[in-house]
């Protein structure tokens, strides 16, 4: 079940959820730069600028670096394999998303540069063709847009046209948000804030399913809005905080869960590939009501698995840039097991 919180003020940056942190980006002028070399020149120009860009970030954000050693340790410590902290490695791995993001909001972005695999993305695949939706459960371990930016041009796959509905927070990316969707105005299109999250909303994303479309969410971030409802699972070999709401919500739509992952098959490449992995969600919900939220806890054990066996396969491309670990205060009559 999920576990209720307190939260506490701090000026420790490393101690702030996710949502509190400042915009990477204060305003949509870079974003726009970059925008306009992505749809006017050679792709060239546009991956040869994470590194400049991500060693400007890497000098001025002591934050960055403080965040990302937390994690690289943590990740040392649980595989056991000694060496030396790459912040500068990582920060360039997250610069580069950026501007695939952008290359893929512009149109740029083909199915040619995505590797398949021989895993659950053909019942996907089939499942779609027939005319029958599903929702996909992601993160923020690689691109996460790169599905939806492909769907907005009709390149899924899939023979036929595939809405893609994303449940997702613009707390902490609000300039960059806005810049993409004045370029692209798709971006926006098919967006739910999970603070307005109600029956209406649920009613939208069962629509869009039924009629053959996607739904997708990222589960390794706790609401911004619910702060004091997650579910405790070890990752790396200590205990994080995962959000309630996205277990929850397949809980009441009636559809199949499939966890997707779009990682770079190298940390820096000029003209990255990326593999897309699928796994279908063995839990499901056709189950009695009083079963729910077991079935719940086990869909996220089950998300928290990959998402860890991903992590350590692809470290660089972990673009959770906050304490993962810092587990919000529990009442401990609140407290219940996960």
């Amino acid at each position: 079940m999920a576990k209720k919180a307190r939260i506490m003020e701090t000026t420790d940056e490393t101690q702030l959820h996710w949502a509190d942190e400042k915009e990477v980006i204060s305003t949509g002028t870079p974003v726009k730069v970059l925008i306009a070399i992505a749809s006017h020149l050679p792709s060239i120009f546009l991956f040869a600028l994470p590194v400049p860009v991500g060693f400007f970030f890497y000098i001025f954000s002591k934050r960055a670096r403080d965040e990302i050693r937390i994690y690289q340790k943590t990740l040392m410590e649980f595989t056991g394999k000694k060496r030396r902290v790459r912040c500068l490695i990582q920060i360039i791995s997250f610069s580069l998303c950026v501007c695939e993001k952008i290359y893929g909001w512009t149109g740029r972005m083909g199915l040619e540069r995505i590797i398949f695999h021989d895993d659950d993305v053909i019942p996907l695949k089939r499942q779609l063709s027939e005319g029958r939706g599903a929702m996909l459960i992601g993160s923020h371990l690689g691109n996460m847009e790169l599905l939806r930016s492909l769907s907005s041009f009709n390149r899924t796959g899939v023979k036929k046209r595939i809405s893609v509905t994303a449940v997702m927070a613009s707390a902490a990316t609000e300039n960059f948000m806005k810049a993409l969707n004045e370029m692209n105005g798709d971006f926006s299109l098919n967006l739910i804030d999970p603070a307005n999250i109600g029956p209406d909303s649920i009613c939208r994303m069962q629509e869009d399913i039924d009629n053959g479309g996607l739904v997708v969410i990222a589960a390794d971030r706790t609401s911004d809005n619910a702060r004091n409802r997650f579910l405790l699972r070890d990752f790396l070999g200590k205990q994080a905080a995962f959000p309630y709401g996205p277990f929850f919500i397949p809980s009441l739509l009636n559809c199949s869960c499939y966890f997707t992952f779009a990682l770079r098959t190298k940390s820096y490449t000029l003209f990255p590939k990326y593999n897309m992995f699928v796994k279908k969600a063995v839990t499901d919900f056709n189950c009695p009501r009083a079963a729910r939220e077991e079935r719940i806890n086990s869909m996220c054990t089950e998300f928290v698995r990959i998402l860890q066996e991903y992590t350590v396969a692809y470290p660089y491309q972990w673009y959770n840039f906050y304490n993962f670990w810092l587990i919000p205060q529990t009442d401990m009559e609140d407290a219940v097991n996960g």
